[in-house]
Protein backbone atom coordinates (compact mmCIF):
# COMPACT_ATOMS: atom_id res chain seq x y z
CA UNK A 1 0.00 0.00 0.00
CA UNK A 2 2.91 2.34 0.61
CA UNK A 3 4.22 1.65 -2.92
CA UNK A 4 0.89 2.95 -4.25
CA UNK A 5 1.49 6.19 -2.35
CA UNK A 6 5.01 6.57 -3.78
CA UNK A 7 3.87 5.87 -7.35
CA UNK A 8 0.91 8.29 -7.27
CA UNK A 9 2.92 11.09 -5.67
CA UNK A 10 5.68 10.63 -8.24
CA UNK A 11 3.10 11.01 -11.00
CA UNK A 12 1.89 14.18 -9.25
CA UNK A 13 5.33 15.70 -9.65
CA UNK A 14 5.37 14.72 -13.32
CA UNK A 15 1.99 16.33 -14.05
CA UNK A 16 3.00 19.46 -12.13
CA UNK A 17 6.16 19.85 -14.19
CA UNK A 18 4.22 19.35 -17.41
CA UNK A 19 1.72 22.06 -16.46
CA UNK A 20 4.63 24.38 -15.60
CA UNK A 21 6.07 23.88 -19.08
CA UNK A 22 3.86 26.84 -19.92
CA UNK A 23 5.28 29.83 -18.07
CA UNK A 24 2.02 31.78 -17.69
CA UNK A 25 1.46 32.99 -14.14
CA UNK A 26 -2.06 31.49 -13.96
CA UNK A 27 -0.57 28.08 -14.74
CA UNK A 28 1.76 28.43 -11.76
CA UNK A 29 -1.22 29.18 -9.52
CA UNK A 30 -2.96 26.11 -10.93
CA UNK A 31 0.00 23.92 -10.02
CA UNK A 32 -0.02 25.24 -6.45
CA UNK A 33 -3.74 24.55 -6.15
CA UNK A 34 -3.27 21.07 -7.57
CA UNK A 35 -0.31 20.16 -5.33
CA UNK A 36 -2.19 21.30 -2.22
CA UNK A 37 -5.20 19.15 -3.12
CA UNK A 38 -3.16 16.12 -4.15
CA UNK A 39 -0.88 16.23 -1.12
CA UNK A 40 -3.82 16.55 1.26
CA UNK A 41 -5.60 13.57 -0.32
CA UNK A 42 -2.52 11.35 -0.16
CA UNK A 43 -1.71 12.46 3.40
CA UNK A 44 -5.13 11.17 4.45
CA UNK A 45 -4.44 8.00 2.48
CA UNK A 46 -1.22 7.53 4.46
CA UNK A 47 -3.15 7.85 7.72
CA UNK A 48 -5.39 5.02 6.51
CA UNK A 49 -2.30 2.95 5.65
CA UNK A 50 -0.91 3.60 9.15
CA UNK A 51 -4.15 2.50 10.80
CA UNK A 52 -4.19 -0.65 8.66
CA UNK A 53 -0.58 -1.44 9.59
CA UNK A 54 -1.35 -0.96 13.29
CA UNK A 55 -4.30 -3.36 13.02
CA UNK A 56 -2.87 -6.00 10.63
CA UNK A 57 0.89 -5.63 10.99
CA UNK A 58 1.46 -5.50 7.21
CA UNK A 59 1.51 -3.12 4.25
CA UNK A 60 0.20 -5.81 1.88
CA UNK A 61 -3.25 -5.33 0.37
CA UNK A 62 -5.00 -8.01 2.38
CA UNK A 63 -8.26 -7.82 4.34
CA UNK A 64 -8.61 -4.07 3.80
CA UNK A 65 -11.76 -3.09 5.67
CA UNK A 66 -13.21 -0.88 8.37
CA UNK A 67 -12.16 2.69 9.07
CA UNK A 68 -8.72 2.34 7.45
CA UNK A 69 -10.17 0.82 4.28
CA UNK A 70 -12.77 3.56 3.94
CA UNK A 71 -10.17 6.29 4.51
CA UNK A 72 -7.90 4.87 1.81
CA UNK A 73 -10.76 4.40 -0.68
CA UNK A 74 -12.10 7.92 -0.39
CA UNK A 75 -8.64 9.50 -0.36
CA UNK A 76 -7.92 7.75 -3.66
CA UNK A 77 -11.22 9.03 -5.05
CA UNK A 78 -10.17 12.56 -4.07
CA UNK A 79 -6.81 12.01 -5.78
CA UNK A 80 -8.64 10.99 -8.97
CA UNK A 81 -10.93 14.04 -9.02
CA UNK A 82 -14.08 12.20 -8.04
CA UNK A 83 -17.33 14.01 -7.09
CA UNK A 84 -17.02 16.58 -4.24
CA UNK A 85 -13.77 14.91 -3.22
CA UNK A 86 -11.98 16.34 -6.26
CA UNK A 87 -13.14 19.85 -7.13
CA UNK A 88 -9.57 20.54 -8.22
CA UNK A 89 -10.19 18.67 -11.49
CA UNK A 90 -12.12 21.30 -13.52
CA UNK A 91 -9.81 24.05 -12.24
CA UNK A 92 -6.67 22.23 -13.34
CA UNK A 93 -8.14 21.26 -16.71
CA UNK A 94 -9.21 24.81 -17.51
CA UNK A 95 -5.71 26.18 -16.81
CA UNK A 96 -3.66 23.51 -18.59
CA UNK A 97 -2.58 22.94 -22.16
CA UNK A 98 -4.86 20.57 -24.14
CA UNK A 99 -2.11 17.92 -24.29
CA UNK A 100 -1.78 17.97 -20.48
CA UNK A 101 -5.55 17.75 -20.06
CA UNK A 102 -5.63 14.76 -22.40
CA UNK A 103 -3.03 12.99 -20.27
CA UNK A 104 -4.77 13.99 -17.01
CA UNK A 105 -8.14 12.67 -18.10
CA UNK A 106 -7.10 9.56 -20.00
CA UNK A 107 -4.31 8.27 -17.76
CA UNK A 108 -3.66 10.15 -14.54
CA UNK A 109 -7.09 10.52 -12.91
CA UNK A 110 -7.94 6.95 -13.87
CA UNK A 111 -4.71 5.58 -12.37
CA UNK A 112 -6.35 5.47 -8.92
CA UNK A 113 -8.83 2.87 -10.16
CA UNK A 114 -6.30 0.01 -10.13
CA UNK A 115 -5.47 0.37 -6.40
CA UNK A 116 -9.19 0.87 -5.77
CA UNK A 117 -9.85 -2.46 -7.50
CA UNK A 118 -7.26 -4.10 -5.27
CA UNK A 119 -8.53 -2.50 -2.06
CA UNK A 120 -12.17 -3.16 -2.92
CA UNK A 121 -14.38 -1.10 -5.21
CA UNK A 122 -17.56 -3.14 -5.00
CA UNK A 123 -18.94 -1.12 -2.09
CA UNK A 124 -18.88 2.22 -3.92
CA UNK A 125 -21.99 1.82 -6.12
CA UNK A 126 -24.08 4.55 -4.49
CA UNK A 127 -21.13 6.99 -4.71
CA UNK A 128 -20.77 6.19 -8.41
CA UNK A 129 -24.38 7.16 -9.05
CA UNK A 130 -23.99 10.44 -7.12
CA UNK A 131 -20.74 11.21 -8.96
CA UNK A 132 -22.35 10.70 -12.36
CA UNK A 133 -25.30 13.02 -11.73
CA UNK A 134 -23.08 15.67 -10.13
CA UNK A 135 -20.64 15.66 -13.04
CA UNK A 136 -23.26 15.57 -15.79
CA UNK A 137 -25.23 18.47 -14.28
CA UNK A 138 -22.25 20.81 -14.29
CA UNK A 139 -21.18 19.56 -17.72
CA UNK A 140 -24.59 20.56 -19.10
CA UNK A 141 -24.59 24.09 -17.63
CA UNK A 142 -20.89 25.01 -17.93
CA UNK A 143 -19.74 27.67 -20.38
CA UNK A 144 -16.10 26.62 -20.86
CA UNK A 145 -15.55 23.66 -23.21
CA UNK A 146 -12.67 22.25 -21.17
CA UNK A 147 -14.71 22.42 -17.97
CA UNK A 148 -17.54 20.59 -19.74
CA UNK A 149 -15.08 17.82 -20.58
CA UNK A 150 -13.64 17.87 -17.03
CA UNK A 151 -17.07 17.46 -15.46
CA UNK A 152 -17.81 14.79 -18.05
CA UNK A 153 -14.73 12.93 -16.80
CA UNK A 154 -16.12 13.19 -13.25
CA UNK A 155 -19.39 11.64 -14.40
CA UNK A 156 -17.60 8.87 -16.31
CA UNK A 157 -15.50 8.04 -13.24
CA UNK A 158 -18.78 7.43 -11.47
CA UNK A 159 -19.77 4.87 -14.11
CA UNK A 160 -16.38 3.16 -13.96
CA UNK A 161 -16.80 2.16 -10.32
CA UNK A 162 -20.32 0.77 -10.71
CA UNK A 163 -19.13 -2.64 -11.91
CA UNK A 164 -15.47 -3.54 -11.18
CA UNK A 165 -15.58 -6.41 -13.73
CA UNK A 166 -15.64 -3.88 -16.61
CA UNK A 167 -13.59 -1.04 -15.08
CA UNK A 168 -10.28 -1.77 -16.79
CA UNK A 169 -11.80 -2.03 -20.30
CA UNK A 170 -13.94 1.08 -19.73
CA UNK A 171 -10.81 2.98 -18.68
CA UNK A 172 -9.12 2.10 -21.98
CA UNK A 173 -11.89 3.30 -24.30
CA UNK A 174 -12.80 6.30 -22.17
CA UNK A 175 -9.12 7.30 -22.27
CA UNK A 176 -9.13 7.23 -26.08
CA UNK A 177 -12.35 9.25 -26.31
CA UNK A 178 -11.29 11.88 -23.77
CA UNK A 179 -7.84 12.27 -25.31
CA UNK A 180 -9.44 13.07 -28.65
CA UNK A 181 -11.89 15.52 -27.09
CA UNK A 182 -9.31 17.40 -25.02
CA UNK A 183 -6.87 17.59 -27.93
CA UNK A 184 -9.72 19.00 -30.03
CA UNK A 185 -10.05 21.99 -27.69
CA UNK A 186 -6.79 23.26 -29.16
CA UNK A 187 -8.49 23.87 -32.52
CA UNK A 188 -11.83 25.39 -31.56
CA UNK A 189 -13.11 28.15 -29.30
CA UNK A 190 -13.69 27.13 -25.68
CA UNK A 191 -16.46 29.69 -25.10
CA UNK A 192 -19.69 27.80 -25.83
CA UNK A 193 -21.80 30.96 -25.61
CA UNK A 194 -20.25 32.31 -28.83
CA UNK A 195 -20.64 31.18 -32.41
CA UNK A 196 -17.88 28.72 -33.24
CA UNK A 197 -16.44 27.17 -36.39
CA UNK A 198 -14.98 23.69 -36.64
CA UNK A 199 -13.23 21.65 -39.29
CA UNK A 200 -15.47 18.86 -40.60
CA UNK A 201 -12.99 16.06 -39.79
CA UNK A 202 -12.51 17.43 -36.28
CA UNK A 203 -16.29 17.59 -35.88
CA UNK A 204 -16.74 13.93 -36.80
CA UNK A 205 -13.88 12.88 -34.50
CA UNK A 206 -15.58 14.70 -31.61
CA UNK A 207 -18.99 13.36 -32.62
CA UNK A 208 -17.82 9.73 -32.57
CA UNK A 209 -16.09 10.29 -29.21
CA UNK A 210 -19.20 11.88 -27.68
CA UNK A 211 -21.45 9.18 -29.11
CA UNK A 212 -19.24 6.54 -27.55
CA UNK A 213 -19.28 8.26 -24.15
CA UNK A 214 -23.07 8.57 -24.38
CA UNK A 215 -23.50 4.87 -25.21
CA UNK A 216 -24.61 5.05 -28.85
CA UNK A 217 -24.92 1.96 -31.08
CA UNK A 218 -21.78 0.75 -32.87
CA UNK A 219 -19.50 2.14 -30.13
CA UNK A 220 -17.34 0.32 -27.60
CA UNK A 221 -18.53 2.32 -24.58
CA UNK A 222 -22.12 1.78 -25.70
CA UNK A 223 -21.53 -1.97 -25.44
CA UNK A 224 -19.82 -1.62 -22.04
CA UNK A 225 -22.62 0.55 -20.69
CA UNK A 226 -25.12 -2.14 -21.71
CA UNK A 227 -23.17 -4.53 -19.47
CA UNK A 228 -22.70 -2.15 -16.55
CA UNK A 229 -26.15 -0.52 -16.51
CA UNK A 230 -29.64 -1.82 -17.12
CA UNK A 231 -33.22 -0.65 -17.52
CA UNK A 232 -34.35 2.94 -17.16
CA UNK A 233 -31.13 4.04 -15.47
CA UNK A 234 -29.07 3.16 -18.56
CA UNK A 235 -31.31 5.20 -20.87
CA UNK A 236 -31.45 8.16 -18.50
CA UNK A 237 -27.65 8.23 -18.12
CA UNK A 238 -27.20 8.00 -21.90
CA UNK A 239 -29.69 10.83 -22.46
CA UNK A 240 -27.97 13.21 -20.02
CA UNK A 241 -24.54 12.46 -21.49
CA UNK A 242 -25.89 13.29 -24.95
CA UNK A 243 -27.28 16.67 -23.83
CA UNK A 244 -23.90 18.25 -23.10
CA UNK A 245 -22.50 16.59 -26.23
CA UNK A 246 -25.14 18.35 -28.34
CA UNK A 247 -24.29 21.63 -26.64
CA UNK A 248 -20.60 21.28 -27.54
CA UNK A 249 -21.33 20.26 -31.14
CA UNK A 250 -23.40 23.36 -31.90
CA UNK A 251 -20.90 24.69 -34.47
CA UNK A 252 -20.63 25.90 -38.05
CA UNK A 253 -18.67 23.43 -40.18
CA UNK A 254 -15.88 24.33 -42.56
CA UNK A 255 -14.17 22.03 -45.05
CA UNK A 256 -10.40 21.57 -44.71
CA UNK A 257 -8.00 18.62 -44.81
CA UNK A 258 -6.82 19.04 -41.23
CA UNK A 259 -7.38 16.71 -38.26
CA UNK A 260 -7.82 13.54 -40.33
CA UNK A 261 -5.57 11.74 -37.81
CA UNK A 262 -7.93 12.50 -34.92
CA UNK A 263 -10.82 11.11 -36.97
CA UNK A 264 -8.86 7.93 -37.68
CA UNK A 265 -8.11 7.46 -33.98
CA UNK A 266 -11.78 7.98 -33.12
CA UNK A 267 -12.59 4.91 -35.23
CA UNK A 268 -10.96 2.83 -32.48
CA UNK A 269 -14.10 3.56 -30.47
CA UNK A 270 -16.40 1.70 -32.88
CA UNK A 271 -17.83 -1.71 -32.01
CA UNK A 272 -20.56 -3.92 -33.59
CA UNK A 273 -23.18 -3.30 -30.93
CA UNK A 274 -26.76 -2.19 -31.63
CA UNK A 275 -29.42 -0.80 -29.29
CA UNK A 276 -32.00 1.21 -31.20
CA UNK A 277 -33.85 2.43 -28.11
CA UNK A 278 -30.71 3.79 -26.49
CA UNK A 279 -29.58 5.36 -29.78
CA UNK A 280 -32.94 7.10 -30.26
CA UNK A 281 -32.78 8.52 -26.72
CA UNK A 282 -29.21 9.70 -27.29
CA UNK A 283 -30.21 11.36 -30.57
CA UNK A 284 -32.99 13.21 -28.69
CA UNK A 285 -30.46 14.34 -26.08
CA UNK A 286 -28.14 15.64 -28.80
CA UNK A 287 -30.96 17.68 -30.34
CA UNK A 288 -31.96 19.16 -26.97
CA UNK A 289 -28.34 19.97 -26.14
CA UNK A 290 -27.84 21.56 -29.55
CA UNK A 291 -30.54 24.16 -28.82
CA UNK A 292 -29.75 24.52 -25.10
CA UNK A 293 -28.74 28.06 -24.14
CA UNK A 294 -27.64 27.69 -20.51
CA UNK A 295 -24.12 28.95 -19.73
CA UNK A 296 -22.54 29.38 -16.31
CA UNK A 297 -18.96 29.96 -15.27
CA UNK A 298 -17.81 28.14 -12.13
CA UNK A 299 -14.54 28.57 -10.28
CA UNK A 300 -13.38 27.36 -6.87
CA UNK A 301 -10.78 28.85 -4.55
CA UNK A 302 -8.08 26.64 -3.05
CA UNK A 303 -9.73 26.98 0.36
CA UNK A 304 -13.07 25.75 -1.02
CA UNK A 305 -11.45 22.79 -2.77
CA UNK A 306 -9.57 21.67 0.35
CA UNK A 307 -12.57 22.21 2.64
CA UNK A 308 -14.90 20.11 0.48
CA UNK A 309 -12.21 17.44 0.15
CA UNK A 310 -11.64 17.08 3.89
CA UNK A 311 -15.36 17.15 4.68
CA UNK A 312 -16.26 14.64 1.96
CA UNK A 313 -13.50 12.19 2.89
CA UNK A 314 -14.22 12.47 6.63
CA UNK A 315 -18.01 12.10 6.25
CA UNK A 316 -17.76 9.20 3.80
CA UNK A 317 -15.13 7.41 5.89
CA UNK A 318 -17.20 7.59 9.05
CA UNK A 319 -20.63 6.92 7.53
CA UNK A 320 -19.81 5.20 4.23
CA UNK A 321 -20.51 1.77 5.68
CA UNK A 322 -24.01 2.83 6.70
CA UNK A 323 -24.71 4.44 3.30
CA UNK A 324 -23.96 1.32 1.28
Amino acid sequence: MFNIYVLLETSTLLISLLILSNEKFEYKLTVIKYIFASSLAMSLYLIGVGIHYYQKGTFDIVNVSGLSGNLMRFSLLAKGGFFLFGLWLPEVHSKSEPEISAMLSSIYTQSVLLPLLRIGMGKLYIFGIFAFFYGVFFAIVSKDLKKVLAYSSMSQLGIMILNPAFTSVYVLYHGIAKSILFLSTKYTSRDLSKKREMDIFLFFAMLISFLSISGFSFTSLGYLKSKILSGTLKYFISFLSAVYAGKVLNVKLKATRKHVLLLIFSLLLTYPYINLTSSAIIFLGLVIGYFLKIYFEFSYTTETILTFMVFSIAFSTLFGGYIW
